[in-house]
């Protein structure tokens, strides 16, 4: 009999649109292993993001989600709830802990010690670090750090292929799948006069942002499924600290990183002291020249877009999707085998 798992995940133009796409990938791993999904998510375009023929995919209203997922709970008999929601509710994790009975519950990026303790395993891809690690404190597992993010499955073919040019042509910027703070627009701006570059401008699936601009040397493309592959052709890329950073950082691609938020901003320090990058800081407190002094400097440098590409590859394998997936697993199996001898 298949596995049943249950997934929470809220997106949409505040909270971004991370959260749903690595939830996305996730499950196109655990499909491939006989389970059977079901999604719960908050936005019609979160619905639209998640949208596949061998899944299940509900919206929920979250002032009644507790409702419906306790009573599709009760019915489906879940063997794994996995809940991927910034700052969760605590009485919703609460009563879900309560409702879920010998499914395993697992949270991903959770920092909160009460909200922790209440799962059998957290996952902190982003939040913990760098540096991977996985410890157990009273009855919960926590995997950190960079060994367990949630790329693109093709992540490590584009890794293992990509060379630094000696000519920098081409920039793909890609500021978030919302792109709240509207960084897209003062970057491309920034880069009118750059008419020797290529510039290719992505929105995300939630921004808000109708970009127009009468310049021949830039393009720009409405959400895509094939951002990976778009990096991978880029010399250069202008990108935010959340997912598309990693990515970024992991194919080897040199970036420069307009930080949406704070945790995004403390991501890309990281990176950034460790020469990974080109950090600017919170993209709200950049100018324009600051991000044309930026282009300029990494476009008129070949050793430097090498050595940005040298140190980020050694910091990400792009595997996290498969381990993550193996963890969750050993947490069914681990489950079934314990409800047995019981």
């Amino acid at each position: 009999m298949n596995k049943k798992i249950m997934i929470v995940v809220y997106g949409g133009f505040l909270r971004g649109m991370g959260h749903v796409i690595r939830m996305k990938r996730l499950a196109r791993e655990l499909l491939e292993e006989g389970n059977d999904l079901f999604f719960y998510t908050n936005e019609q375009i979160c619905v639209e993001m998640l949208s596949h023929p061998d899944w299940h995919v509900h919206m929920v209203q979250e002032s009644n989600a507790l409702l419906q997922l306790r009573q599709d709970m009760k019915e489906l008999k879940p063997d794994l709830l996995l809940i991927d929601v910034i700052e969760c509710d605590l009485y919703f994790l609460r009563m879900i802990k309560h409702s879920c009975g010998p499914a395993r519950l697992v949270l991903f990026e959770e920092k909160r010690a009460e909200a922790c303790q209440l799962a059998d395993a957290v996952v902190n891809g982003i939040y913990g670090g760098l540096d991977g690690k996985h410890m157990q404190v009273n009855g919960t597992t926590y995997f950190y750090g960079t060994p367990y993010l949630l790329l693109d499955h093709e992540i490590g073919r584009l890794k293992d292929t990509y060379e630094v040019r000696k000519e920098c042509k081409k920039v793909v910027i890609s500021l978030g799948g919302s792109d709240p703070r509207g960084l897209l627009p003062k970057a491309v701006s920034a880069l009118l006069t750059a008419n020797h570059l290529h510039i290719l401008g992505i929105t995300g699936k939630a921004s808000h942002i109708k970009e127009q601009v009468d310049a021949e040397h830039i393009q720009f493309i409405r959400h895509t499924d094939q951002l990976t592959a778009l990096l991978w052709e880029a010399d250069l890329a202008i990108v935010a600290g959340g997912m598309t950073l990693y990515e970024a950082v992991c194919i080897g691609v040199p970036s420069i990183v307009l930080s949406q938020v704070d945790h995004q901003a403390v991501t890309a320090s990281n990176f950034a002291q460790k020469g990974a990058c080109l950090h600017l800081g919170l993209g709200d407190h950049v100018e324009e020249t600051d991000i044309l002094r930026a282009a300029r400097r990494l476009s008129g440098s070949y050793f430097l877009r090498r050595s940005i590409h040298l140190n980020g590859r050694t910091l990400i394998d792009g595997k996290g999707t498969e381990r993550v997936k193996n963890i969750l697993i050993h947490l069914m199996n681990h489950h079934q085998k314990e409800h047995k001898d019981v």
